[in-house]
C-alpha cells in the first residue's frame, strides 16, 4: 500500500510536487503505453526506444515544463519527424497518447500541477500533430482549450 502524501486530497492524491512525482507518473504513464496495442508498437517496435536513456529524458522535459528546472535540452518535433515515414503518427494515435497521459494523471495525482501537465501535454500534442502534418496552427485539436 502506498503512503498517502501529506498535501493529499480527502481521495488520497496529491499534487505534482516535484522531481520524485514526475518519475512517478512517467514510469506510470509509460508502462501503459508499453501495453497499449496501438502505442506499445510504435515505441518498442517502430521507434525502438531505449527506456532506460528516455525515460530520463522524459522527466527532465516535464520538470523543466513544472519546475523550470532548464534540466531539459531536445527538440521533440525532430525527434517525432523522424518517425513519420514509419507509422501515420495521426490524430487517433495523439488522442490516445492524451487519453492514456490524462488518466494517469488522474489516477495518481490532483491540484493545479496535475491540471498544468495535463493542459500543456494536450497543447504539445496539439502541435507537434499540425506542424507534422503540416496543418494551420489555428486549427484547433481535440484537447483545445
Amino acid at each position: 500500500m502506498e503512503n498517502i502524501p501529506m498535501n493529499a486530497t480527502q481521495d488520497g492524491k496529491a499534487d505534482i510536487l516535484g522531481r520524485e512525482d514526475i518519475e512517478r507518473l512517467v514510469d506510470r504513464f509509460y508502462a501503459s503505453v508499453r501495453q497499449d496495442p496501438v502505442l506499445g508498437p510504435v515505441f518498442d517496435e517502430i521507434a525502438e526506444v531505449n527506456w532506460d536513456h528516455h525515460l530520463p529524458r522524459l522527466c527532465d522535459f516535464w520538470e523543466t515544463v513544472l519546475f523550470r528546472t532548464g534540466s531539459y535540452r531536445g527538440n521533440p518535433l525532430a525527434v517525432h519527424r523522424h518517425l513519420l515515414g514509419r507509422t501515420p503518427m495521426d490524430r487517433a494515435m495523439f488522442d490516445r497518447w492524451l487519453d492514456l497521459f490524462s488518466s494517469t494523471v488522474d489516477r495518481h495525482f490532483a491540484g493545479d500541477n496535475a491540471g498544468h501537465i495535463k493542459r500543456v501535454a494536450g497543447d504539445m500534442a496539439n502541435v507537434i500533430h499540425s506542424r507534422l502534418h503540416e496543418l494551420p496552427q489555428g486549427v484547433p485539436g481535440r484537447y483545445a482549450r
